[in-house]
């Protein structure tokens, strides 16, 4: 099976099964999100312009919190996090994947289910074959220690390859050298 490039999600809209209990159809974000009045990603995420990523790079946590909390987002915040690149402002639209632990019969159909949307690989690696430039990968593993952590140096260069960008991940990383 061919990987499937970032332009053929710009291109063409990809009619992706739900391969995963909690993925999100195109139709689904557009409802969720359907405040955006902008363009959108043929996933259905709404494609904030690079102008304006651009413009949030310069403003300060206590700006951002302030509109946040103006609209009605109270506690949207998580600290604790270990930063690799403290000099860097880390600013995209967020892809986000969430991680649940792996149950065997689960894992199969969502392997079968997987295959028929064109994802390839591990399923570790279908949300970032979906990032394009601009985008930050949002990788909730529920804080996952125990048997090894998920993301190192190669998914890093991965991730940063197809979005140019960073990575908050909520779980053990090795490699830290090579991030």
């Amino acid at each position: 099976m061919n990987k499937l490039s970032p332009d053929t999600y710009i291109d063409m809209k990809i009619e992706m099964e739900k391969f995963a209990p909690l993925n999100l159809t195109a139709d689904d974000l557009i409802d969720y999100t359907r405040e955006w009045p902008g363009e959108r990603f043929p996933d259905g995420r709404p494609k904030v312009p690079d102008q304006i990523i651009q413009r949030m790079q310069d403003v300060t946590i206590t700006q951002a919190w302030g509109v946040l909390r103006g609209q009605g987002y109270h506690w949207q915040y998580e600290g604790n996090w270990y930063c690799t690149h403290p000099e860097q402002v880390l600013c995209g639209r967020a892809l986000t994947a969430m991680y649940m632990p792996r149950r065997p019969q689960i894992r199969t159909l969502m392997e079968d289910k997987g295959e028929k949307s064109g994802c390839v690989g591990d399923q570790i690696s279908w949300p970032i074959d979906m990032l394009v430039p601009g985008d930050v990968y949002v990788a909730d593993v529920f804080g996952k220690i125990v048997e090894g952590p998920v993301i190192g140096d190669n998914l890093s260069t991965s991730i940063h390859a197809k979005s140019g960008n960073g990575v908050v991940h909520d779980a053990a990383v090795r490699d830290l050298d090579g991030i």
